[in-house]
Formats: structure tokens, C-alpha cells, sequence
């Protein structure tokens, strides 16, 4: 009986610690089943079709996750030792450099030189001269004093002498004044009756009518020819081409028009006053 006994004891106990092993959550065996998880099936790749190669892939090794830490293993440092510089480094925009300095203020070197200066020079006085024409009001035409453009630009021009009125310019600028005053200053109230160049051929003498602006040439013996700017008023030797003419004497101090002869005998340009 006591053999009997211990038996069925020894029974009960190995089945009992069987049993507390299987519900213990670190048991050998249920762990190592879910920590390995059964590896999937590979797809097998497929072949190349016709007109490709046959690539062979080669997978990349696994990197296992490390938490990054950003090391600075190399310090920056401006000088000698890492990046030397010499004391005057210029840079287009206008600034130097120097081991590591930054000078903002301008240098001499970097001023304006002879040309940009001259270009800016002219152009504040080109600037200057518009704003002063802007400023200028213009004279009104005179009163209309004869029926016939080319009389009227006439006594127009014989007015402006008798005041004594001075002109600074050129003998083109001078008929300009003259032209403007006598309501002609738009080319829409002017004809070109000839044109050619100084050296001819010249306009034939019998096509000039009063108050006619001409182109002459007054000093052939020049290289290159000398030419001048008059008003005809009438002929005096229309053989040999002399006729009264109202004339400025050009460039130099301000002069009045004046009432003078000239050979018109090359005139090379005509242009008619009209309405």
C-alpha cells in the first residue's frame, strides 16, 4: 500500500510542474516558436523576354536602425592654419576681405574712372539742356503780315532786324528763329523744292522764289567746301546769279540778320515756306 502509494504521488507532482511550466509566459518553447516567424516564400524571378538581358539581382544588406547622433568631428576656423588669406582680397561688389574681417567702407581704387565720370558728365548736361528747353517758353507766331508765305517770312525777318534782336548760333539756327516766328517752324508748312548735295548738281536759279531758304555754297575753294544758310529777297545780277539775300553771320558772339549780296549760283538745296 505505502509503495502504491508514493507512486501515485510521484505522479500527481511531475504532471502539476508539468503543468505550471506550459503557463509560464518565458517558457522554451511557446517563446522560441513566436520570436522566429516562419520566413515567406521567395517569388522566383521571372526570365527576360525576348530582347532583354538577364539582370542578376543582388539584395542589399540589412542596416539595422541606430539612433543618429551628430558628432562635429572638425571645427571651423578662419586663418593660417585652415584657409590663409592674404590682407586684400577685392570682390566686384566693392568690398575686402581680410583674415576674416569684412570692410564695407569704399576704397579709392573702386571710384568712378575718367569715362564713367565723362558719360555721367554728359549726361546730367544733356539732361540740363532739355530741362532748360522745357523751361523756354516759345514765341507765339507774329501776325500774319502779307497773304504770301515766302514775303511774310520776309518782314518777319526785316522785323527782327529793325528791334535789333541778336541771335547765338549758327546761320541754320538763325532761319530757324526766323521760320518759327513766321508760323513755318513744322515741316508739314515747308517743301522741299530741291535737294542735292554740296557738291551739285546745283539747283537751276529760275526754281527760287522770296523768302526761299537756300543751301549755297559760298567758299568752293575749301576742302571740304564752304556753305552757308540765307533767305532770297530778289536778284540783283540774276545773270551771274547775285541776289539780295538775308544773311547771319554764324557761330561766335550774338549778332542781328542782315540784308546782304551773295552768288547763289551753287545752291544745292531749296526749301519753300507754305500754308
Amino acid at each position: 500500500m505505502l509503495l502504491l502509494t508514493g507512486l501515485i504521488a510521484a505522479m500527481m507532482g511531475g504532471g502539476l510542474y508539468a503543468g505550471v511550466q506550459a503557463e509560464r509566459p518565458d517558457g522554451p518553447a511557446e517563446s522560441a516558436t513566436e520570436a522566429t516567424p516562419a520566413p515567406e516564400p521567395r517569388q522566383a524571378t521571372p526570365p527576360p523576354t525576348a530582347g532583354e538581358e538577364a539582370v542578376s539581382v543582388v539584395e542589399a544588406p540589412t542596416i539595422p536602425d541606430a539612433p543618429f547622433e551628430p558628432v562635429l568631428d572638425v571645427g571651423f576656423q578662419v586663418g593660417e592654419e585652415l584657409a590663409p588669406v592674404n590682407d586684400d582680397i577685392v570682390l566686384t561688389s566693392g568690398l575686402r576681405i581680410g583674415r576674416g574681417e569684412l570692410f564695407t567702407e569704399p576704397l579709392e581704387e573702386w571710384a568712378l574712372d575718367a569715362a564713367e565720370e565723362a558719360e555721367e558728365a554728359a549726361a546730367g548736361e544733356a539732361a540740363a539742356r532739355a530741362q532748360r528747353r522745357r523751361q523756354t517758353p516759345r514765341r507765339p507766331p507774329m501776325p500774319r503780315l502779307h497773304p504770301d508765305p515766302g514775303m511774310h517770312s520776309i518782314l518777319v525777318a526785316r522785323r527782327m532786324m529793325a528791334s535789333g534782336e541778336r541771335i547765338q548760333g549758327s546761320c541754320y539756327k538763325y532761319l530757324s528763329e526766323v521760320y518759327e516766328r513766321a508760323g513755318h517752324r513744322s515741316w508739314r508748312k515747308r517743301r522741299i523744292v530741291y535737294r542735292a548735295e554740296r557738291d551739285g548738281p546745283y539747283a537751276d536759279l529760275d526754281q527760287i522764289r522770296p523768302g526761299d531758304w537756300l543751301y549755297i555754297v559760298n567758299n568752293p575753294h575749301r576742302t571740304p567746301v564752304g556753305t552757308h544758310s540765307v533767305m532770297f529777297v530778289r536778284w540783283t545780277d540774276r545773270a551771274n546769279g547775285y541776289a539780295s539775300v538775308i544773311s547771319h553771320p554764324g557761330w561766335g558772339a550774338p549778332h542781328t540778320g542782315a540784308e546782304r549780296t551773295y552768288d547763289l549760283s551753287r545752291t544745292y538745296r531749296i526749301i519753300r515756306p507754305t500754308l
